[in-house]
């Protein structure tokens, strides 16, 4: 028979285990999601940039321009990337200021001329834009939004235009629904107007965060029931 007392024994016991381990997670939960997203990203990253990419190998044929690699194609590429990084911070120093927007405006009207790939640009930069915290009539467009589902179903999504639409079924607003752990992604839907309403207390970066996290960090605008 053990010597050892209850209470000893009981801190010790598979359930108490258990206990500590979940409890051990939890603490790293922030740290572990934070991985996971840096991951995916510099997943996505090498598939775009690697030295096999289409974009790599551009890099690696503007080394070549600048040094004989002696038929290593990773120094190419280095240097490639050298001068890349040197042109965007550069390009940093220039925009940093009042140029900002005068290219801005100049990129924006060039590329949203072409077909299609305008189509594209718009939507993508108004986000790029409102994550960073310019342009503040773009960031009012992707404003904060509670969205109904009916039958006690709704979520917190971004509305994506200002403007009431109407494809046949009556007036809607156009809502994305983001997805988590990456919110810069998800579903576009046509809902309902009266099923749209804007949180004009939250921002986006409380929603971003809310998504980054998986829903472990509430934005401020929700208010907390007691259990």
């Amino acid at each position: 028979m053990s010597d050892a007392p209850p209470a000893r024994r009981n801190r010790y016991s598979p359930r108490a285990l258990l206990t500590a381990f979940v409890t051990g997670l939890a603490f790293l939960a922030p740290i572990l999601l934070t991985a996971i997203v840096l991951s995916w990203v510099f997943v996505q990253l090498v598939a775009f940039v690697g030295p096999d990419s289409v974009v790599g190998q551009i890099l690696t044929a503007g080394g070549r321009l600048v040094v004989d690699d002696g038929g290593n194609p990773l120094i190419s590429f280095a240097l490639g990337v050298a001068l890349l990084f040197t042109f965007i911070t550069a390009l940093g120093f220039l925009v940093r200021d009042k140029f900002r927007e005068v290219l801005e405006d100049w990129v924006d009207g060039w590329i949203g001329r072409i077909p299609l790939l305008g189509n594209v640009y718009r939507p993508v930069a108004q986000l790029v834009r409102s994550v960073s915290g310019h342009k503040q009539a773009e960031m009012s467009a992707m404003a904060v939004c509670r969205v109904e589902f009916g039958g006690g179903i709704e979520t917190i999504a971004f509305l994506a235009s200002p403007e009431t639409l109407d494809v046949g079924g009556g007036p809607a607003r156009l809502v994305m629904i983001p997805t988590a752990p990456v919110p810069v992604g998800g579903a576009l839907l046509l809902v309902a107007a009266e099923k749209v309403h804007v949180l004009h207390d939250m921002k986006f970066d409380d929603v971003a965060k809310l998504y980054l996290t998986m829903g472990m960090t509430p934005p401020p605008g929700l208010r907390r029931l007691p259990h």
